[in-house]
């Protein structure tokens, strides 16, 4: 009977023991969880911090780059404005010198009467060989006689003025209206055929003759009122001056008459074969001074 009794005492001492060991056990698994816990709450700042440390440093790295292109690109863009402004400058000393190497002097080369079937393309092939522009005062009968010369004249950039439209002295000074109704048609035909519309024109005559003293500076009031500018010469070919004359005869009256003015306005006349014959020599004769188209704002030369 106690053997027994002791035998129920020793079992209730294991139990007892292996609950003790089980309660203690769970409760050091208790204890490594919180302690795990609480090693990773200790350790959410630093990692935190250390990703936030991170994340600023590649800001930082992506922000130096940005600035180092931007850098390099101001770099290149005063490179590059230094040399355009480089560029530009030699550009411009370039335009200089050859201003520079430009004749001083001004020739305007004028052709009236025109245009003639037998010679104005003469004239015109001459211009073009020597890249020479001119100035033609046309007569309205022979625009309608030739316009395709006269469509030339135009196309190959010469300038165009009015002279009349029928060379009748008598009829043209008749009075103020009979020149201004010669003018107009004389201008509408041009327009017609060539599209220009200009302002340019060259009394038949002159602006001083012997056929519009009565009347001279009353066609002059009105035209100009109308906003028309016109244009004498102070050199000549004298090409129809009367008789015939040699193309080195032209040539040499052309220079004489000119006298070495700074500004020259040239009359020649297209309708005459020995000037077309004369052109490239009175060109060449004139080495010091360029020439030129006249335009509404070259200050005319008038008697």
């Amino acid at each position: 009977m106690r053997r027994k009794e002791k035998h129920e005492e020793r079992r209730k001492e294991e139990i007892k023991g292996f609950l003790m060991a089980a309660i203690w056990g769970i409760l050091l698994g208790i204890a490594v969880v919180f302690a795990a816990m609480a090693m990773r709450v200790a350790a959410a700042p630093q990692r935190v911090q250390q990703e936030e440390q991170e994340q600023k440093e590649q800001e930082q790295s992506i922000q130096q780059e940005a600035e180092e292109e931007q850098k390099q690109e101001a770099e290149v863009l005063i490179f590059s404005q230094g040399t355009e402004e480089k560029s530009e400058s030699e550009e411009q000393k370039q335009e200089e010198k050859q201003k520079d190497r430009q004749p001083k002097k001004v020739l305007y080369l004028t052709f009236d009467d025109g245009p003639s079937a037998e010679n104005t393309d003469k004239v015109l092939d001459v211009l073009k060989e020597k890249n020479v522009k001119a100035t033609f005062f046309v007569i309205g009968e022979y625009v309608r006689k030739n316009p395709e010369t006269a469509k030339r004249i135009a196309k190959e950039g010469h300038a165009i003025g009015i002279h009349c439209d029928v060379h009748d002295y008598s009829l043209l000074y008749r009075s103020v209206d009979s020149y201004i109704e010669d003018f107009e048609k004389a201008s509408e035909t041009v327009y017609q055929v060539t599209g220009v519309r200009t302002r340019l024109f060259r009394f038949p005559g002159g602006s001083v003759n012997a056929y519009n003293k009565g009347v001279r500076e009353d066609i002059i009031a009105e035209m100009e009122k109308r906003g028309y500018i016109y244009f004498d010469w102070n050199a000549s070919l004298e090409d129809a001056s009367g008789g015939e004359k040699t193309p080195e005869e032209l040539v040499r009256n052309a220079v004489d008459t000119a006298l070495g003015r700074k500004k020259v306005v040239l009359l020649a006349h297209d309708r005459v074969e020995a000037t077309a014959l004369a052109l490239e020599a009175l060109i060449e004769a004139f080495p010091d001074y360029r020439m030129e188209v006249l335009t509404v704002d070259v200050e005319p030369v008038q008697f």
